[in-house]
């Protein structure tokens, strides 16, 4: 039974948490960890774990194998340094860091360690974007050369540091990120990127944001942002051109009702659909199991089989945050900035 700690007492931790009690056959939750005791509590009532204001102290205990790090992006780099440190494999909610030398330390200290890492970029957990780059692969498009992705969002009301972007990273890194990946994932290496924001709030910090990035495979537009009203469900999807067609995945989420951004959601009308150059349009059943619990699933049996990631990887985060910060610089430039 693999011994774990979540980090963090938030809308993610709480969803980690579910995820993990999904595997409780293989992996038990023993203690949540968070600043607040409060916090801890309510994210240890979904897996009935012991709760600590103590970081450090849980990360010393020889009960714990994997550590879930799910704080705010600037503890990245020292949580997951000292869970290395501590012989934990370790789980960790993107982006990666906010600098790339923060993001490339905690890669070498995976590698110091010996340890396995694996990021919270969901989407490669996610059935239908999972599908969609099956059948990209497979060339049921034709090559591909135009990826259009969107993701759309309320104020994140759900927690105070999110629209700073001196904590988050901003709209390119905290939430465009995964589409990033996506690109990355579909186009290959990105060259350059050129974005334009619209700037408002507390922090005058850009919070919509359209970033059109060039690839070695093709080019992509990536929107994003989080102003529209909380009467608009979270929309998101992606939308792959190709030289003999056109997939496509809409998805859109009803209002969460206990925080975060995502509430129920119609997997029928969120179907994954291909639109062939010749014949008719079809539609794909790729809807899967939660995607966090595949999430989780998947350390879970890198851990037993003794294998390093293949996707999530800390490599695939680094890249994916190179993307996104040369998009914030280009806000400041105003001109594309090479990557």
């Amino acid at each position: 039974m693999i011994g774990v700690a979540i980090l963090g007492s938030g809308f993610m931790a709480r969803t980690h948490a579910a995820a993990w009690a999904e595997h409780a056959d293989r992996a038990e939750v023993r203690v949540v960890a968070s600043r607040t005791l409060e916090g801890a509590a309510k994210v240890a009532e979904t897996c009935g774990a012991e709760v600590s204001d103590d970081l450090l102290a849980t990360l010393a205990r020889d009960d714990i194998q994997v550590v879930d790090i799910c704080l705010p992006t600037p503890l990245h780099r020292p949580m997951a340094e000292a869970a290395f440190a501590a012989g934990c494999d370790v789980l960790l909610e993107k982006p990666i860091a906010l600098t790339i030398e923060d993001a490339e330390a905690i890669i070498g200290a995976r590698d110091a360690s010996g340890r396995k890492l694996l990021l919270g970029f969901v989407l490669r957990f996610w059935a239908e974007y999972e599908e969609l780059v099956r059948q990209v692969a497979a060339g049921t498009i034709g090559t591909p050369q135009v990826v259009s992705t969107l993701r759309l969002s309320a104020p994140p009301d759900w927690n105070e540091w999110m629209s700073n972007p001196d904590i988050s990273g901003g709209v390119a890194v905290d939430f465009l990120i995964h589409d990033i990946d996506q690109i990355n994932l579909l186009l290959g290496r990105p060259r350059s990127v050129h974005a334009r924001a619209v700037t408002v709030g507390p922090y005058d910090a850009p919070q919509h944001m359209v970033a059109t990035i060039t690839c070695e495979g093709g080019i992509a537009t990536a929107e994003g942002g989080l102003l529209l009203p909380a009467s608009y469900p979270f929309t998101s999807g992606m939308r792959v051109l190709g030289t003999e067609g056109v997939i496509e995945y809409p998805f859109s989420a009803a209002p969460s009702e206990d925080g975060g951004n995502i509430g129920g959601v119609d997997h029928a009308a969120n179907a994954l659909t291909v639109y062939p150059t010749s014949g008719s349009a079809r539609t794909i059943d790729a809807a899967g199991s939660d995607p966090w619990g595949r999430e989780v699933g998947y350390l879970i049996d890198c851990i037993a089989s003794d294998a390093t990631p293949q996707r999530a990887t800390g490599e695939d985060a680094l890249l994916a945050l190179r993307v996104a910060l040369a998009a914030n610089r280009s806000l400041q430039t105003g001109q594309t900035e090479q990557i």
